[in-house]
């Protein structure tokens, strides 16, 4: 039965441009035992004292998980681990000859007598210990099982094999993994496998078929360069393709956004599982199936990790979807007046890059010569915004003034970071805008106040200055929408 060991909190924060505070990677701890990961790699106490007093209380919480301390094979380094607390001691020693012969400077013999040396003291402390050689995957054969036996011989009851630079193949991966099965003590074999030729996953997954037990993961595939499998796909991967559901699915979602939250590493819209996209449907012959049964083209129910599907409407869209999407307002129409209504979102959709509902309605009112009036028309709305603390607010300023319904962006103080005046049709419209806007890399929470009167002000001094900022608007409007927005700052 597979297992996983979690190492966000050593190779995700190895993630160029993260950082985890102390209490952040307490939550990140609580959160992985939810999940249930049968061991957590806290860190390596010898990296900064913000990281040793992490491990020591991720270690004293009380978890259901192993705590595991990484260590180089010094001495020094392996009492630090014993003083933190941790369960295990993971030793790491690279054993490629470019290691040793480029790094290190060693022969393979002292590579040998030290492992033996550094297992030995840690069981002598009470560890329990794994030996990483790195850059296992590039090892000489013979002498990666000489020196894993020997680490085995002195006390280690795991070895975790790792692709350090992502070199490996699925079909290689099992080949090696099985020779090391039959080759090596008594023991468990972890897989550390990097993802620098997007084969991570496939890699891992190849090594458990093999005789593996562990697969090392990080929250959102973070780490080193292209960083390691993702601990939400293989869960999935595992629960979906074979069957095992031993994990705690609906834990998952929070996991990968706390993550996104603290770090500022977002996942791409096209990723797996927590992708944006993950569960959208768009082409005519997708929508149809799933409305009529999920399964034609989705591998498993959103619902599993808490998700929900969804429809774009655009000219790829075919009648099943507007159809839909007509009924969810309450709005019935006949067979020819659906396909007119088809036909003509296909011709706004070669003129637009995107279709809001607001679009669709004002379309089904032309096409059937009634009156919908289900959204309130003409809105004006002050958005705020407040910015993840490691993310500059130009940035998001710049993302904003993409948006063709911002009129006006001011960065300010305050308890808020960025203030913007937008204009909308009607309310489906803010909804979808403010969607779009809180889904910018960086905004940690939004608050938006809607317009109910707009007074001129006099204030021409500083309608100037503020028309030297941007693009320029209509004088009058620009003059209401900095008037209020001090106004409403000033009630807040």
């Amino acid at each position: 039965m597979i297992e996983i060991l979690d190492s966000t909190l050593r190779e995700g924060e190895q993630t160029p441009y993260v950082n985890f505070l102390l209490e952040e990677k307490i939550e990140i701890a609580r959160l992985l035992d939810q999940v249930g990961v049968e061991m957590i790699e806290a860190g390596d106490p010898s990296v900064s004292p913000n990281v040793a007093t992490a491990i020591e209380r991720i270690a004293s919480a009380g978890l259901n998980a192993e705590i595991v301390a990484h260590s180089l094979a010094r001495r020094e380094n392996i009492r630090l681990v014993k003083e933190c607390g941790a369960d295990r001691v993971a030793i790491f020693y690279a054993t490629s000859s470019i290691h040793l012969d480029a790094k290190l400077k060693k022969t393979p013999q002292q590579v040998i007598d030290l492992i033996s040396e550094m297992v030995s003291f840690a069981r002598s402390l009470g560890l329990k210990v794994r030996y990483t050689p790195e850059d296992a995957s590039r090892t000489d054969f013979n002498f990666l099982v000489a020196v894993c036996n020997a680490a085995i011989e002195a006390g280690a009851d795991r070895i975790s094999f790792a692709d350090t630079v992502g070199v490996m193949q699925p079909h290689w991966v099992y080949e090696r993994i099985q020779a090391l099965r039959q080759n090596l003590l008594p023991c468990k074999i972890d897989l550390h496998c990097h993802n620098d030729h997007g084969l991570a996953l496939a890699n891992a997954m190849a090594g458990i078929r093999a005789g593996a037990d562990c697969i090392h993961t990080t929250v959102n595939g973070m780490g080193e360069r292209c960083g390691i499998p993702d601990l939400t796909e293989v869960i999935m991967a595992y629960a979906n393709l074979e069957g095992v559901k031993k994990y705690r699915l609906e834990a998952l979602l929070d996991l990968a956004d706390y993550l996104e939250k603290v770090t500022g590493f977002f996942t791409a819209p096209n990723k797996p599982i927590t992708g944006q996209n993950a569960f959208t449907h768009k082409s005519g012959v997708h929508t149809n199936g799933v409305l009529k049964d999920p399964r034609t083209y989705e591998p498993f129910e959103p619902a599993w990790i808490g998700r929900d599907r969804k429809i774009v409407i655009d000219k790829y869209t075919g009648k099943s979807a507007v159809e839909s999407r007509l009924a969810e307002y309450g709005i019935g129409v006949a067979a020819d007046e659906l396909e007119q209504i088809v036909n003509e979102i296909k011709r706004l959709g070669d003129q637009r890059k995107q279709i809001f509902d607001a679009d669709i309605l004002e379309i089904a009112e032309k096409v059937t010569g009634r009156v919908i009036d289900v959204i309130p028309h003409e809105i004006d709305a002050l958005v705020m915004l407040e910015v993840e603390s490691h993310i500059y607010t130009t940035l998001v300023v710049r993302r904003m003034r993409s948006f063709r319904n911002v009129i006006n962006i001011f960065e300010i103080t305050g308890e808020f970071d960025i203030g913007a005046l937008i204009s909308v049709e009607n309310v489906m419209a803010l909804n979808n805008l403010i969607e779009e806007i809180r889904r910018i890399p960086g905004v940690k929470r939004s608050e938006t106040r809607l317009i109910l009167k707009k007074y001129p002000g006099n204030g021409k001094e500083k309608t100037d200055r503020a028309s030297s900022i941007r693009d320029p608007q209509p004088q009058e409007k620009l003059v209401d929408s900095i008037y209020l927005f001090n106004k409403v700052q000033q009630n807040d």
